[in-house]
């Protein structure tokens, strides 16, 4: 999960049709009321997993599969080194890693159902990799504890720390640090927020969603990172970018708007193609900014 990940509308809308919950009396409500009453809820099931893969791939919960892979590493070597990925969701990303590089690579993730999903998907694939992949449930969703001081050389997440409340943050970023090797680097896609308050769309898709976005400024999430001690190499504004990602999983839906609607009904296939509209129009208005930032521990 990229706890996270992004759990899109998809996971609120099949639990409202599972539970019978009138989803038309939510806007009435404040925002955080109505999702703490999704989040009652919130939970990957088989039929989520597969909604999701069959809009962003095969074994990947967030938008950009193998080629946001490409873009965060480009022009970094990951043979031998030993890394973390943070937020594994189903695997994909650690497993397309390992099939390129003779890294030794852990994915943890707090729903111990993706981890039982992601050790599954690792079995059918250990044949083609030339590095090493293992996945561990998180013992502390905020927390790194189950790892010894400077483990790892590299540690990355996609699209996963927006998900850490504000108060966690901090020290999260801390733990990152502390389980680093001197010299090592960290390697962050994520989404940001271009101020403070939500436009109404926005808040009609955190709704749909389910989730509360944590999301800091690109300066507030540089200072954050600098605060826990790391030296910020690059910051690459991917804006743009995840705007046309959007509308890739827009032409998907509607491609497979069949397939949705025989297993899921026709409300899951128009929150759906809404809920990626809202999140289209707020990249392309730049009140969301996404990004890929890398940090050294000196």
């Amino acid at each position: 999960m990229r706890f996270r990940s992004p759990i899109l509308l998809l996971l609120f809308v099949i639990f409202l049709n599972v539970f019978g919950y009138n989803f038309e009396k939510l806007p009435n409500q404040p925002l955080e009321q109505n999702l703490a009453q999704a989040q009652t809820y919130q939970e990957y099931n088989n039929e989520l997993i597969d909604l999701l893969e069959m809009v962003y791939g095969e074994g990947f919960l967030s938008q950009g599969g193998a080629q946001s892979l490409d873009e965060m590493f480009e022009g970094i070597d990951l043979n031998n080194q030993k890394i973390l990925d943070l937020g594994s969701g189903l695997g994909m990303c650690d497993i397309y890693l390992a099939k390129q590089f003779t890294a030794d690579i852990i994915g943890i993730d707090p729903q111990r159902t993706l981890i039982d999903q992601s050790r599954k998907k690792l079995k059918l694939s250990n044949h083609e990799l030339k590095g090493h992949v293992s996945f561990e449930l998180m013992e502390d969703p905020y927390s790194l504890q189950q790892f010894n001081d400077e483990t790892f050389d590299i540690i990355f997440s996609k699209e996963s720390i927006l998900h850490v409340p504000y108060e966690n943050k901090d020290q999260y970023f801390k733990e990152i640090y502390r389980v680093l090797k001197p010299g090592g680097t960290i390697i962050i896609m994520d989404w940001m927020h271009s101020g403070y308050g939500y436009s109404e769309n926005t808040r009609k898709m955190m709704e749909m969603d389910g989730l509360l976005f944590q999301l800091l400024t690109p300066h507030q999430y540089q200072e954050t990172i600098k605060n826990a001690g790391f030296k910020i190499m690059d910051f690459v504004d991917i804006t743009y970018e995840s705007a046309q990602i959007s509308q890739h999983n827009i032409d998907t839906i509607l491609l497979i708007e069949d397939e949705i609607i025989d297993r899921f009904g026709k409300d899951t296939f128009r929150y759906s193609l809404e809920s990626w509209y809202y999140q289209k129009e707020a990249f392309l208005s730049r009140e969301l900014i996404a990004g890929i930032l890398k940090a050294k521990k000196e």
